[in-house]
């Protein structure tokens, strides 16, 4: 069987980027890290290739080489920005040439060359697209044209389209030069739109070479930007193909447009969300009525090996004694790293020590409400109960270039926490979040925080990159929360969470406060805590990315 994996972002593995950081420096590691991962989809990706690989698959995963990428840096007096710094350099040197180079004619009629790259995923296969001049930073925004680019609006896209082009358009080339006809091709997300062969009027539709092949819609974010609604002269420009173009099922005479994920979810032989809310929200969806027979679910999971401190081998023979103290050294050892690696005054590792720590690292956006953390620090009342409980929380995440709202969220977080001494200590702000650190901060924590409005997150992961660290979730009822978390209530043997609930589909501030009082309380009552800590381990084996790559080889077998 052979899978092609198709997406905008498929992350580095460690060693890559280790390799990038021994020949370079940290900071170029942790920006070539973030230049394909800029949400939870590609480490995701990069873990499920390689645990499908595992499966007697032949995997290719297929993606692009990203030029830039946009990191975060820190002012003398504690400010973050973020700026554009150029990683095409660094990655091209560590990269394996594949020694495959084509031409790609483009929507409009221009042509470009595209020479392609390689690493591996364990026995997965990964191919960059080097195009600079398209593939110049991920999800492109008009703070990305250049200066004399008289709309960067229009610019911004127009390198959308391009892009979409190229890894879509640009995957089924590649498949050809490689001589490898796919049994299955997965598209990731709308933006993979142009993978699917005969959607398109040009060369790739007719080629019998792709005949046959079940393309997979697999999509990860129950959102409307990610839902895209193209209008006539949209629908003209990607050169969707008559047949589909007009086609009753998928064109609004109304509007005189087409929803994108309607129309790919129509044609593909298959459409799985990645947990079982998200299937439900999606089957509810208005744009997608009558197609709730064609979408299913397979929740996300994470490669335990690469998330797990080893150090926790073992953890189930441990008396509660021994297993609180291992936790507690793999605190201390995150504690002195995170003190070193964020340049930390020089005794907020003394003031800290013991403490209770939990983390929230997520794409910073305004679903995800991190504002809810500023509007509980900011409420006198409600900063002094936090202060009692004893938690320090660290925050960190990616903020786009282009989102304004996300940007103040963080900004105005930072600038309450450095201002105010009583909270400076306890709630830290990090920088450049990435998929090289990351591992090192979800081994110390006691625990993680996953919030989001009501139905607005597809799964997320992170989460459950701390549970197999043996840290709880402080989270709401959303996402794939509700398959591994067990919230706490007195007397539930099984807890591993505690539940900050939804007032009107949103999280409020007291719930989170709620929340973080629990935690203190139950963190310093030695036989609970331990009890939280095994039911956290005991989640395992169901968000082991193993477990979704048997489900996803499973289905395939079934569609042959």
């Amino acid at each position: 069987m052979i899978i092609a994996e198709v997406a905008m972002e498929i992350a580095y593995n460690h060693d890559f980027l280790q390799k990038i950081a021994e020949k370079f420096n940290a900071d170029a590691a942790r920006a070539c890290g973030m230049s394909s991962s800029v949400g939870g989809i590609g480490p995701l990706l990069k873990e499920r290739i390689a645990a499908q690989a595992e499966l007697n698959a032949e995997i290719i995963g297929i993606s692009l080489l990203y030029e830039n990428v946009w990191v975060q840096g820190v002012h003398q007096w504690g400010q973050i920005f973020i700026e554009k710094k150029n990683v095409g350099a660094y990655l091209r040197k560590v990269l394996v040439d594949a020694k495959i180079k084509f031409n790609l004619t483009l929507p409009d009629g221009g042509q470009i060359e595209v020479k392609v790259w390689t690493t591996t995923l364990g026995k997965g296969s990964v191919y960059l697209l080097d195009a600079p001049e398209i593939a110049s930073v991920v999800y492109p925004g008009p703070e990305d044209a250049p200066p004399d680019y008289p709309n960067a609006g229009e610019w911004a896209d127009k390198q959308k389209l391009n892009q979409s082009w190229l890894i879509g358009r640009g995957a089924l080339a590649l498949l050809k030069q490689l001589n490898k006809k796919p049994d299955f091709l997965i598209q990731s997300e709308t933006p993979t739109f142009f993978a699917n062969h005969f959607l398109i009027n040009d060369e790739f539709r007719e080629d019998p070479f792709f005949h046959g092949i079940k393309y997979i819609f697999n999509d990860h974010t129950p959102l409307e930007y990610a839902h895209p609604v193209w209008n006539e002269f949209q629908v003209a420009r990607a050169k969707i193909h008559e047949e589909f173009a007009r086609h009753k099922n998928f064109w609004n005479a109304q509007s005189k447009s087409i929803d994108v994920t309607r129309l790919l979810i129509g044609v593909s032989a298959y459409t799985f969300g990645v947990s079982k809310k998200h299937g439900v929200v999606m089957r509810s969806m208005p744009s997608l009525k009558g197609l709730e027979d064609k979408i299913s679910t397979i929740t996300n999971g994470i490669a335990v090996k690469d998330w797990q401190h080893p150090g926790y081998l073992g953890h189930e023979k441990l008396t509660d004694e021994e297993l609180i103290a291992l936790k507690e050294i793999k605190k201390n050892e995150l504690i002195d790293w995170a003190w070193k690696r964020y340049r930390l005054w020089v005794n907020w590792r003394s003031k800290v020590r013991g403490k209770c720590f939990a983390l929230w690292t997520r794409r910073v956006t305004s679903y995800k409400r991190f504002d809810v953390l500023q509007s509980l620090l900011s409420d006198p009342a409600m900063k002094k109960r936090f202060l009692a409980t004893g938690v320090v929380v660290l925050v960190g995440g990616r903020i786009h270039q282009n989102d304004n709202l996300s940007q103040n969220v963080i900004f105005n977080l930072l600038d309450l926490v450095t201002r105010d001494k009583d909270l400076s200590d306890r709630v830290v702000v990090l920088d450049n979040y990435n998929i090289w650190d990351a591992p090192r901060l979800f081994s110390g924590v006691d625990a993680t925080i996953m919030l989001a409005d009501d139905g607005r997150e597809a799964s997320a992961t992170g989460f459950m990159k701390a549970q197999v660290n043996g840290a709880v979730v402080i989270g709401c009822n959303d996402g794939a929360v509700p398959e591994s978390v067990t919230f706490w209530k007195e007397g539930e043997p099984a807890a591993n969470g505690f539940n900050v609930p939804y007032v009107n589909g949103q999280p409020q501030p007291e719930g989170l406060l709620n929340a973080f009082e629990q935690l203190g309380r139950l963190y310093r009552d030695l036989p609970t805590r331990a009890k939280l800590v095994r039911a956290s381990f005991k989640a395992e084996s169901f968000v082991s990315v193993d477990r979704t790559a048997g489900e996803m080889i499973k289905l395939f077998e079934s569609l042959k």
